[in-house]
């Protein structure tokens, strides 16, 4: 006679949705706020998997940021809801389950993450990956479930846009993919009262990232996050394909060691079509001269900063004269303004700009980023941190200052002096 096992686990409404959801899906992203039953549901849907696979000797494992993490976390969680399964057996050194089919969970902690190099998967869940080394899922679980073709779930709040934030927005526009995010305020899983003790105890940036999964929210000092927020509010984010009765306007930030950038902008009216960026770095300009050519965009104008105007010992030529040879005409200098008024510029000029989501977000990833560091001591903030969001934040100051202090539309070389070669008597 067969004997009904209950285990002792009722889903919320929202860990019912991803066990639903993830029988569908290979590969899944949940972004949860804190204490949402992240860690409960990843226990119970490898359980889940572990009693009702068909594969012979199911694999199911579960990644923290650490060891010890996982251990105190998960480990208890997974005895407390098999238990009640007759034939179990535990493994406390290796943090291992076994049950009584030949199904197998293991906890693993990411912060070594080769230990897990040599093994075969076929589900694993990433808890709080965006704490993990960013090697663990390319070089380390991908490669695993490869030979059973198995699945992955990544579930976490967001630390700001790291890997587990690539990861998301790549996963957003993947078909096989599953993504969702649930925030404090659409789950009503804390209740007011507690919400409101939070508020009292934490800054506004971190309630807006631990409760209200803000990607951006960690991020203190930041220069432009406000106002992509805003145009993202208003849309402005979007598909904006390339139009050909308008002249495309070429933007660059000089750089060679560093990354050197292009952004690609279409002027229609008083709308600024941000539809291309590119950068790269160790790279002559003669490389990016070919990029252009090869995006085959009609062009306008090519402006660069004021350094674009340094000439090189060697030869005794500025790179403005190189770019010219390079068929990057005409070539115009952006007038040179204190960082301050660049910033100032770039601000109000990003109500005026539409991005295209796909081409730019490498742009709009920079322009989210890009931040003041804060200076305990003094209580204030920095100059802005040159780092990988600099070159492209640059080179959209530049477009800025160039929209609002040069006349783009005048493409004639000046005259300097008078032509006096006219002959009144027509001899």
């Amino acid at each position: 006679m067969e004997k009904l096992i209950s285990i002792p686990y009722s889903p919320r409404p929202q860990q019912e949705e991803l066990h639903n959801q993830l029988s569908k899906y290979r590969f899944g992203v949940c972004v949860m706020h804190r204490r949402g039953g992240k860690s409960t549901f990843g226990v119970n849907h490898l359980v889940k998997l572990a009693l009702t696979t068909d594969r012979d000797n199911f694999r199911g494992a579960m990644f923290a940021p650490t060891r010890v993490q996982i251990k105190l976390i998960s480990w208890d969680m997974i005895k407390q809801y098999t238990r009640v399964i007759p034939g179990m057996k535990y493994n406390e050194t290796e943090l291992r389950a076994d049950f009584p089919n030949g199904s197998r969970i293991q906890l693993f902690g990411a912060e070594n993450p080769d230990s897990a190099r040599g093994q075969f998967f076929d589900y694993v869940f990433c808890d709080e990956y965006a704490q993990m080394d960013e090697r663990m899922f390319p070089e380390i679980i991908r490669p695993a479930i490869a030979d059973r073709k198995g699945g992955v779930c990544f579930i976490g709040t967001p630390n700001g846009m790291d890997a587990f934030y690539d990861l998301y927005e790549k996963a957003k526009v993947d078909p096989e993919w599953f993504t969702v995010t649930w925030k404090v305020s659409e789950t009503k899983l804390v209740d007011d009262h507690e919400l409101d003790q939070m508020r009292k105890l934490m800054t506004p940036d971190q309630y807006e990232q631990e409760m209200e999964c803000s990607w951006m929210a960690n991020r203190s000092g930041a220069i432009f996050a406000k106002f992509v927020q805003e145009i993202e509010e208003k849309k402005h984010i979007t598909r904006i394909p390339y139009d050909p009765g308008y002249p495309v306007d070429c933007y660059f930030d000089l750089g060679i060691s560093d990354k050197c950038c292009i952004i690609f902008i279409q002027q229609i009216g008083r709308s600024f079509n941000i539809i291309d960026c590119y950068q790269n770095n160790n790279e002559g300009l003669d490389h990016y001269a070919q990029v252009i050519r090869e995006r085959d965009y009609f062009y306008r104008n090519f402006i660069f900063p004021h350094d674009i105007e340094t000439r090189e010992m060697s030869t005794g030529k500025s790179r403005k004269e190189y770019a010219y040879s390079l068929g990057l005409r005409p070539v115009k200098v952006c007038p040179k303004l204190p960082k301050e008024d660049q910033i100032h510029a770039a601000q109000l000029f990003l109500s005026k700009c539409w991005f295209d989501s796909d081409n730019s977000k490498p742009l709009l990833d920079s322009l989210k980023w890009y931040h003041r560091k804060y200076l305990d001591k003094q209580r204030t903030y920095s100059k802005p941190v040159h780092d990988w969001s600099s070159h492209f934040c640059d080179s959209f100051m530049t477009a800025a200052v160039a929209t609002q202090e040069m006349d783009l539309n005048d493409s004639r070389p000046k005259q300097f002096s008078a032509d006096n070669n006219y002959n009144p008597l027509g001899a």
